[in-house]
């Protein structure tokens, strides 16, 4: 069974970190569909995005703990190397939990965003993160067996843009080792946030 080490966990970090010292885009916006779909729309752009979210609430995983997360995100202008992926934005973020016995989690990544009008949008974001439970492996303990240290993350968000910097945004983060360890409970989050560009 594969297992997440420290070793694996720092090479995810410096690879990711390394898009963001590329240059970034200049490529315009593109369509997926004729007109419909529009993705690197705001790929040259820097974004902050900050928000609150029900704990241990999701699709995916049952809810078992009562809380609430405060979710944060930097995301960097998309490198030209990435245009045939649709331009996605390299992010950071973190989830911190205001809960009895809290799990965080602090994740990196790739973001992308398809317009459907001017304004209203969607965001998926697929990346790694690590997180601080305790225990990994006890599905009744204090939280649940989310088996690894190191998980993906995946992120989905219906946005609206308020302005042309400002936007706001109904979103869902997901946390999970994908069966890689022997224990898979996973962990999400759903909420609202905010976001400016720059």
């Amino acid at each position: 069974m594969l297992k997440f080490n420290f070793r694996s966990v720092a090479a995810l970090c410096v690879a990711t970190a390394a898009l963001f010292v590329a240059p970034p885009s200049q490529a315009g916006d593109r369509t997926l569909f004729g007109d419909f779909g529009v993705v690197g729309k705001n790929a040259d752009r820097w974004e902050a995005r900050l928000g609150i979210a029900s704990y241990d609430t999701g699709v995916f995983s049952h809810k078992a703990f009562d809380g609430v997360v405060v979710n944060g995100e930097i995301l960097a202008p998309s490198p030209d190397f990435l245009y045939g992926l649709g331009s996605p934005r390299p992010y950071v973020g973190f989830d911190a939990a205001i809960a009895d016995d809290p799990v965080h989690f602090f994740y990196t990544g790739l973001n992308w965003e398809t317009y459907f009008t001017d304004r209203l949008y969607l965001s998926n974001s697929l990346g790694g993160a690590i997180h601080t439970a305790d225990k990994l492996e006890h599905p009744d303990g204090d939280y649940k067996a989310l088996g690894c240290r190191a998980l993906f993350h995946l992120g989905i968000g219906v946005g609206y843009d308020l302005t042309r910097d400002v936007t706001a945004q109904l979103y869902a983060d997901h946390f999970s080792n994908a069966d890689l360890c022997d224990k898979n409970n996973g962990a999400e989050s759903a909420g609202i946030r905010v976001g400016y560009r720059f």
